[in-house]
């Protein structure tokens, strides 16, 4: 039997959220109610590192189950918020979603370091990923680092890839990828630069949903570089 190769964790803990917004609520009441309020609580979280959030391009993802992915990166050793900062993101909960969120603890593998967006809108795409039935857990994640991912990343145009490794099973769900490109139209490129290696690979994933978002960068996570 082979050897394990090495996967390097970021020592970030990372929290994802991917959420519908709740019922009535209009989707650029949404994006507002995330700006003046959700995010302004959320900042307030002990050992907070860095906080995005991504709405879903509903021209790119028109059948999306989601309408935002809220990701934040905490630091491992950060205690508990204070009660009334709970007791306000609780009720602040209730008027900015629904309450069949999708929760994730991970942390990353940093394939291709992130660009800074300083202000910039880019494409950026988030794809969850889940390993077959007969496929181990510590397999799934080999392959996919060390064989998958330095596929995709020799496709012109990256801003950015990172791996987000589950730190428990949540099936069908073993993680999701993030990556980034500068527009739309380095995007189009990249896609037919990659459709017969990487594209025809896709099989590899059992399990698998894209979404594409607009990101926004409430709090720059620690290790992007300037743009």
């Amino acid at each position: 039997m082979s050897e394990r190769r090495t996967i390097r964790l970021e020592p970030l803990l990372k929290r994802t959220e991917f959420i519908r917004r709740a019922d009535g609520l209009a989707h650029e009441a949404f994006l507002e109610h995330w700006r003046l309020h959700r995010a302004p609580l959320l900042r307030c979280l002990p050992g907070l590192r860095g906080l995005t959030f991504n709405a879903v391009d509903r021209l790119r993802s028109p059948d999306a189950p989601y309408d935002a992915v809220v990701e934040l990166w905490l630091d491992d050793a950060a205690g508990p918020a204070h009660p009334v900062l709970v007791e306000s993101l609780a009720a602040d909960q209730a008027l900015f979603m629904r309450d069949d969120a999708m929760r994730f603890v991970s942390h990353e593998v940093v394939v291709r370091p992130v660009t800074a967006q300083a202000g910039r809108r880019r494409v950026k795409r988030i794809g969850l990923v889940g390993r077959g039935p007969t496929t181990g857990r510590e397999e799934f994640f080999e392959d996919w680092v060390h064989e998958h991912a330095p596929q995709a990343n020799r496709q012109p145009g990256l801003e950015g890839y990172v791996l987000n490794l589950l730190d428990h099973e949540q099936a069908p769900w073993d993680g999701y990828a993030e990556l980034w490109w500068a527009d739309a139209a380095a995007f189009e490129t990249a896609s037919l630069a990659i459709r017969d290696t990487v594209g025809s690979r896709l099989g590899f994933f059992h399990s698998h949903l894209l979404l594409y978002v607009d990101e926004h960068e409430d709090m720059p996570p620690p290790g992007r570089t300037g743009g």
